[in-house]
């Protein structure tokens, strides 16, 4: 199993948190149970965290697989991994060092098993970008109570 190297840095202002995770697969089941932890000790809805902890799972996966990792603190490559409440909305970021596509949704055909989760990110977030910079790449999500108007 891959080392997990995850550091937490409260902000005052937004109780951001800041997660290293060294790029291997398996590092994903623990950046769920990080953010799970974590949400469930705030006002966020239950349906809320569940569905947060989605798309953590798609953006974690996605950097990992298919971008170039980022120097962590140390010697270590890997991800950053960024949360925020804000009310009842959870703001999610996952940083890489960015691949040879910017990240964007696919329509993989029915027997393809990979290339669904920007656009399951999109049926489930409020709102999501991608921001690049030299280096960098962020795909942001807005997760939020779930309003059929």
């Amino acid at each position: 199993m891959g080392r997990v190297v995850a550091t937490k840095r409260e902000a005052r202002s937004n109780s951001a948190r800041l997660v290293e995770l060294t790029g291997e697969v398996s590092n994903v089941p623990h950046a769920r149970h990080l953010v799970a932890e974590d949400l469930r000790t705030t006002s966020v809805s239950p349906a809320v965290v569940e569905n947060a902890l989605i798309v953590v799972t798609e953006l974690v996966t996605n950097a990992i697989l298919h971008a170039q990792p980022l120097t962590l603190s140390g010697t270590r490559d890997g991800v950053l991994l960024q949360w925020s409440v804000f009310g009842e909305d959870v703001l999610i970021e996952v940083t890489d060092g960015g691949g040879p596509d910017r990240p964007q949704m696919r329509q993989p055909m029915w027997t393809e098993d990979q290339g669904r989760g920007l656009s399951i990110v999109d049926a489930i977030a409020r709102e999501w970008r991608v921001r690049a910079e030299p280096g960098r790449v962020t795909v942001y999500a807005i997760v939020g109570p779930w309003n059929p108007a």
